[in-house]
């Protein structure tokens, strides 16, 4: 009859202290009196993740999620630094990108019942993500910069620094990465807003199936 262990103990980090025993009174009879019995102990415990995940700061997620993507960049180019990113894996990661924000948006737009935070939502995701990639991009690029200038993706690079009066390729490149982070950032939000729309277009959707205790409780906050 209990929500799993892990997300009573995240919820009680991710909430403000003066809210925890309400909100988690709240959703705990929540739990036990209607989604447990209408959806049984495995979907019961997914809805609880989500709730308690819609309490998280989409900046935190944003932060969170872009510095894991810049770890995962860095250790695949240690293992293999000439390995190019393939149109299959460039898919994959802008999938995981869109649907990671438009997870977030949905759950703010649900938890608050509005569609203006699910688009801020997906905005804030959107940008924090890509900041945190971008600096762990510039990491990447200055460690392994002596194997990665010979990689097939870094071609055209190349032949502006050779085109170009530049005479060291390490400061060469760091301008050319700084020169795009603000325009990579931008495209960050702008999909993340995107994602915001969709996330919070079906989270309008699905609002009329939230019951009168989950409204009741989001408006007390």
């Amino acid at each position: 009859m209990n929500p799993p262990r892990w997300a009573e103990f995240l919820l009680q980090l991710v909430v403000r202290a003066r809210d925890r025993e309400t909100i988690s009174g709240d959703l705990l009879e929540e739990y036990r009196e209607s989604v447990l019995p209408a959806e049984g102990p495995f979907r019961a415990g997914l809805w609880y993740w989500g709730q308690v995940v819609s309490f998280v700061s989409p900046l935190i997620v944003g932060l969170a999620f872009g510095t894991a993507l810049g770890v995962w960049n860095l250790v695949s180019t240690a293992v293999d630094p000439l390995s190019d990113d393939s149109a299959g894996i460039m898919l994959t990661f802008v999938a995981v990108l869109l649907g990671t924000w438009g997870l977030v948006a949905f759950l703010a737009g649900r938890r608050k019942r509005s569609f203006r935070d699910a688009v801020v939502a997906g905005v804030i995701v959107g940008a924090a993500t890509i900041t945190m990639f971008n600096l762990a991009n510039y990491v990447r690029v200055n460690v392994f910069l002596d194997s990665i200038q010979y990689r097939d993706d870094w071609r055209n690079l190349m032949a502006r620094f050779h085109e170009s009066d530049a005479r060291s390729l390490r400061a060469f490149v760091n301008r050319e990465y700084l020169t795009g982070t603000f325009v990579v950032t931008s495209l960050g939000a702008v999909a993340g807003g995107v994602s915001g729309l969709i996330g919070g277009a079906v989270s309008g959707l699905t609002q009329t199936s939230s019951t009168p205790k989950a409204h009741d409780r989001d408006a007390s906050r």
